[in-house]
């Protein structure tokens, strides 16, 4: 029996029962609601929408994407344990991907979609990270890890650290041990989310040539911007205090004591200094050449830079990688 011809039927039971009472349409619609509501289930009201919610929090929770299959099945569930943890550990969202180069895209535009399209990342500025493995092409054992960062992400992992990261993480992928790969790398954000934002940390946006140091105020520092300020003004209160007080200092008494000496004459001898002797010392001061230049590695900078660019959704990345 259907929905419609269930409600039809009880309309009409309803109607003779209680014939001429404004009651019947109230106790059809109360009977009707009880019946929908237990068997909501079978009659497949609600069931889709149950089912596709639970599909929408799997993948909101998923952070491996092993699209071009690299990752043994029960080395998979260990990563997935170790990316959850890191993710609790830290604040930060991880996301691992591999997959084969599409032709279109390089490493880094890759992953920088694939973590913008896929609404990853924690707070209002997305903060986290993704390694991608990007193969060059299926049987092929060439390819290349990148890392990308976003948020909080950027400052933490400057372009030093990420450089030492992709050293440690590099050896695996040589003897196509990915899974080891990715662990390194799970370590290696552990590692460095808990250092923090290094000191002297900046960022240089490479399309604007911006940059945008991190200001921040260390304990000790702090305290030394209160007890100076709070001695000056001590001492200041003190003085004022003593002074009207009208105490007799040291000073006073040390000329209380010599005022014998008021009346008394002083005599000068005279004396000449005559000159004995010159020495003249020189020494070259070398110049220093203009053909040098600062700058530091290739990517341009000192440990504490993290270079950033633009994806294609318009949102600020960092990041680097290396062929392997």
């Amino acid at each position: 029996m259907t929905v419609k011809n269930m409600m039809i039927r009880l309309w009409e039971i309803g109607k003779r029962s209680f014939r001429g009472r404004a009651a019947a349409p109230l106790l059809i619609v109360a009977i009707t609601a009880v019946i929908l509501w237990r068997w909501q289930g079978d009659f497949g009201l609600t069931a889709y929408g149950a089912v596709g919610e639970e599909q929408s929090n799997e993948n909101q929770e998923q952070r491996l994407f092993d699209e071009a299959g690299l990752i043994p099945e029960d080395e998979a569930e260990s990563i997935k344990e170790g990316i959850g943890r890191v993710r609790t550990k830290t604040g930060m969202d991880v996301v691992v991907v591999t997959a084969y180069n599409d032709g279109v895209r390089t490493a880094e535009e890759y992953a920088d979609d694939f973590y913008d399209q896929g609404g990853f990342g924690t707070g209002k500025n997305n903060s986290g990270v993704l390694y991608l493995l990007y193969m060059d092409a299926p049987g092929q054992r060439g390819g290349e890890c990148w890392i990308s960062t976003t948020g909080k992400m950027i400052r933490i992992l400057t372009d030093k650290r990420i450089d030492r990261m992709t050293d440690n993480a590099i050896s695996p992928l040589r003897t196509q041990d990915y899974g080891k790969s990715v662990e390194i790398f799970l370590g290696d954000i552990e590692y460095y989310v808990n250092k923090g934002i290094q000191s002297g940390q900046y960022i240089y946006d490479r399309d604007t040539g911006e940059l945008s140091y991190y200001k921040s105020i260390r304990w000790y520092e702090a305290a030394v911007a209160v007890l100076i300020p709070a001695f000056a003004a001590g001492s200041a209160c003190l003085g004022v205090k003593n002074r009207y007080s009208m105490k007799v200092t040291e000073r006073d008494v040390a000329n209380g004591l010599l005022a014998y000496r008021a009346e008394s004459n002083f005599r000068f001898d005279r004396r000449e200094d005559s000159l004995i002797n010159k020495y003249v010392t020189s020494a070259p001061i070398p110049r220093v050449s203009g053909s040098s230049s600062g700058g530091g590695s290739s990517r341009g900078g000192g440990s504490g830079r993290s270079t950033t660019h633009r994806s294609s959704s318009g949102r600020s990345h960092g990041g680097g990688g290396r062929r392997f």
